[in-house]
């Protein structure tokens, strides 16, 4: 109904003028008349023709040079439109609808020097361009998206608009083309003062979760790269027809669960947010290339937990989930956590990756520490943050034997990042 108002609209003046040119030729008369109504003919044949020409039935495509990057890094993109008829078009104003999720940047590890500034991570991005089609029926232009943050970003429209050279018939039309990308977290490299594990005969600690005793077997398993020779259970393979591995008693503090705070909450940091993603995906990448048993479960709007239990994709759907979530209001971290501990296995090692400390959660670690074999915390915020009671927490539990990480800008910063577990 509104279109159609706007086309009558638009046809009604044209045809006004039109009237009143030829009016005014009529009853003036002579040759400066008629010559202003042959010079205005044209432009209101060619504004007839403008608003009879349909703009809605374009072609118009977006390519992107690669749909999976990691944050930081930049993606060249190339919006194309084809005409099906060489209408004479005098400019034609191309517009990205740029999503929300890209309205922020990362600058990899420089990011975390503004740490305290809440708005360091925005990034007001604009992708418009101005053309001069006249007859040609096909349209480029190419753009280039630096910087980009961590999530997944769907481009959704193309705005197009065109108009009359004096400005009197506009057309806009709005196409659904729709794009998805993927950017992953950096990793930034860590270093791991001490690897703790105890066996489980004996009182003899170890510091390598690299070995695996092979006296014990618990169970078979499908055979997954890095399995030696030696492990495969041949009858088992035969039977299933399919490689399969044996599956040996592992050391107690191989079984390691990763615990990330992925919600928003009171007094909120994005950069801490973000370095926080960070921090969880270098540490469950240092834990898999030791062969350790890890869990993760990431507690937020949504709880999302993989098991201890061997995958080949496991590891590929944590990063994802990392890539994807965003901080959500939920309920708080330590509420859910106390949901969680009557799951939690004893024995375990837990390690939570924390952007906020209240007296809440210290008093919840408090009680984990009575089931779990250890509990290293990751605590990452920016230093102007730190106030006397946090301070005072922390080091209650740091001397109750509980690992505490502090991560700050200071830390952050470096090339290498160093931890305690």
């Amino acid at each position: 109904m509104k279109w159609v108002a706007g086309f009558t609209s638009k046809f009604l003046f044209i045809l006004f003028l039109f009237v009143l040119f030829f009016s005014y030729a009529m009853f003036q008369g002579g040759f400066v008349s008629w010559f202003l109504f042959y010079s205005f003919l044209p432009v209101l044949l060619y504004m007839a023709g403008l608003l009879l020409y349909p703009i809605s039935n374009w072609e118009v495509k977006r390519t992107l040079d690669k749909y999976v990057t990691k944050a930081g890094e930049q993606v060249h993109v190339q919006v194309s439109l084809t005409r099906r008829y060489a209408f004479p078009i005098y400019y034609c104003i191309i517009e990205e609808t740029i999503p929300l999720s890209l309205q922020r940047k990362d600058t990899h590890h420089q990011k975390y020097q503004a740490m305290h500034d809440r708005d360091a991570l925005r990034k007001n991005r604009l992708v418009k361009l101005v053309s001069f089609p006249w007859f040609r029926k096909e349209i480029q232009f190419d753009y280039t998206l630096d910087q980009l943050p961590r999530g997944e970003h769907s481009f959704r429209q193309i705005r197009i608009k065109t108009g009359d050279l004096f400005g009197f018939i506009k057309k806009e039309h709005v196409y659904e083309v729709t794009s998805k990308m993927l950017v992953y977290p950096n990793e930034p490299e860590m270093v791991v003062r001490e690897r703790v594990s105890s066996y489980e005969e004996g009182s003899t600690t170890s510091y390598n979760v690299n070995v695996k005793h092979t006296n014990v077997v618990t169970g078979v398993r499908e055979y997954m790269p890095g399995d030696r020779f030696s492990w495969i259970d041949w009858k088992t393979t035969a039977k299933k027809n399919a490689v399969m591995t044996k599956e040996f008693e592992q050391e107690k503090s191989s079984s390691i669960l990763v615990m990330l705070h992925s919600g928003h909450h009171d007094n909120f940091n994005p950069v801490a947010y973000e370095a926080s993603i960070e921090i969880t995906a270098s540490l469950i990448e240092s834990i898999k290339k030791h062969s350790s048993r890890m869990a993760f479960l990431s507690l937020g709007q949504e709880r999302v937990f993989f098991p201890f239990q061997q995958s080949p994709g496991k590891l590929d759907m944590i990063k994802t989930h990392l890539a994807k979530v965003q901080a959500v209001p939920s309920v708080p971290f330590s509420k859910q956590v106390v949901n969680e501990s009557r799951n939690i296995p004893e024995g375990v090692v837990i390690m939570l990756v924390v952007s906020h400390f209240d007296e809440n959660l210290e008093l919840v670690i408090e009680q984990l520490k009575q089931k779990c074999k250890k509990i290293v915390v990751f605590y990452v915020h920016p230093k102007a943050q730190e106030i006397g009671e946090e301070r005072a927490w922390l080091q209650k539990l740091n001397v109750s034997g509980v690992v505490i990480n502090e991560l700050t800008e200071e830390q952050l910063v470096q090339q290498k990042i160093e931890v305690s577990t």
